[in-house]
């Protein structure tokens, strides 16, 4: 199922994620895309991820924003653009370097071919 998105949706929907959250999380959600597909799998994946207590959402409701923010990304094809984003911010750099890292890791696999983004 593509979406078509604006530009401005795209920026609405990475700053909604968080680039945080975009470049820790796209990876584990593109291997589990079957999971997002499914709402009741989608609703269990959002528990899973807040129950963690990583985050800074005080309630299931922010992760659940986060989660669905990301997912339209995905389902609108834009996911590289959003890592590239991710791996690019001296902002997440300065303030969450392990995160810039993760996103540049995973572009560099997605470009060098040693992970392939699935099909939505």
């Amino acid at each position: 199922m593509v979406l078509t998105i604006t530009d401005k949706q795209f920026q609405n929907a990475y700053r909604s994620a968080g680039l945080w959250f975009v470049a820790l999380y796209t990876e584990a959600f593109l291997v589990r895309i079957d999971e997002l597909r499914d709402d009741v799998k989608r609703t269990h994946l959002v528990e899973e991820i807040f129950n963690n207590g990583e985050g800074p959402d005080k309630n299931e409701g922010g992760t659940r924003t986060r989660l669905n923010s990301l997912w339209r990304i995905i389902r609108a094809g834009r996911i590289v653009q959003a890592i590239e984003l991710a791996a690019n911010s001296s902002r997440l750099q300065r303030e969450f370097p392990e995160a810039a890292q993760t996103a540049r890791e995973l572009l560099n696999r997605i470009e060098n071919g040693s992970f392939a983004i699935p099909e939505v």
